[in-house]
């Protein structure tokens, strides 16, 4: 999960929609993210490997041959799962979107500046897939203040060669957009397939950058805090606060699953019903992504949401509990 997270970064960097300045900070961001996904499938794979083997060294069968019944067994099991639910709840509702925020925070911050954004000395700097080229000799301390600055633009059959002595790196705060103001310079305005040249002397001329895709929008709905949408009617939000609640949700289903798909004979390998829990759980996330992304589409009624998802592996836990005959005796 921490590789995809970064390979994901590594792209932002590379595309130019993120400084590679803040990765290490949203690397630390990101790890509240991570932990409502691996800790769900890590209690999970747990629970299965340790009865597991319980069954496999014939101690579950000796258990049983002494009065131990199911319920014995859902006690201690549910004084993990539910401390870790506890836990994930308080993650998702309230550290995740406060981390989200601080990215967001962190990346508007982070366009006031031409050194951090990545505007850096003596590197050439492609936007708009080639179009335009800019090259800065050097930055002043203030992080504002270009010298020597290099411009390439191509615009149909035409390009132009801006060249300045020194420039000004700014934001316009109300439109959100990313401004050189060059000074002492000119424009070299030819075409690739003529030679009608011509050159402009100015002092003053401002260019407006292409603006960074990056991936925290103005008002982004993970940032959002969970008091803001719980009692929203916009289906994107139920369909985010439904989600926030679904890790605590599904580690306590998970945990019963976890008991039936962990019963093994004596010879059967032990990686084989972890493969097989890993398999179930890719199922039962991605049914919940799946229908996370048609409820805030509209495609699904917003009552019906995460819930029967949720619903409907649990039935099928004690189901397959009741199959293997493990529901004998009362605790």
């Amino acid at each position: 999960m921490i590789g995809i997270a970064l390979g994901e970064l590594l792209g932002d960097v590379a595309g130019g929609r993120m400084p590679s300045g803040l990765m290490g900070s949203l690397m630390l961001l990101r790890i509240p993210d991570v932990l409502s996904t691996i800790i769900p499938l890590s209690i999970f794979v747990a629970i299965i490997w340790g009865t597991g083997r319980m069954y496999r060294d014939q101690e579950m069968s000796v258990m049983r041959a002494s009065g131990f019944n199911l319920l014995m067994l859902l006690r201690p099991l549910f004084n993990l799962l539910m401390p870790v639910a506890v836990f994930l709840l308080a993650v998702d509702l309230f550290v995740a979107p406060k981390a989200a925020g601080t990215v967001q925070k962190k990346l508007e911050e982070a366009y006031r500046t031409a050194t951090e954004w990545g505007l850096q000395a003596g590197q050439f700097h492609v936007f708009k897939g080639g179009d335009l080229v800019l090259y800065v000799e050097s930055v002043d301390k203030d992080g504002r203040t270009l010298r020597n600055i290099f411009i390439q633009q191509r615009q149909n059959e035409r390009e132009q060669v801006w060249s300045a002595k020194q420039g000004y790196y700014w934001l316009d705060k109300e439109a959100g957009e990313r401004y050189l103001t060059l000074e002492d310079g000119q424009i070299t305005e030819g075409g690739t397939e003529a030679l009608d040249f011509g050159i402009i002397h100015f002092s003053r001329n401002d260019l407006r950058l292409p603006p960074p895709e990056h991936r925290v929008k103005a008002v982004a709905l993970e940032a959002r805090a969970s008091s803001d949408i719980m009692f929203s009617a916009h289906l994107e939000d139920i369909a985010e606060i439904q989600w926030r609640f679904s890790p605590a949700i599904a580690i306590i289903v998970l945990g019963m699953l976890a008991i039936p798909l962990s019963h093994s004979a004596p010879r059967e390998s032990r990686g084989g019903r972890v493969i097989l829990g890993i398999l179930t759980y890719t199922i039962y996330a991605n049914v919940l992504y799946m229908w996370r992304s048609w409820i805030a589409k509209g495609d699904l009624p917003p009552v019906l949401g995460l819930w029967w998802v949720h619903l409907l592996v649990f039935i099928a836990a004690l189901a397959w509990l009741k199959r293997q005959g493990r529901m004998v005796g009362k605790g």
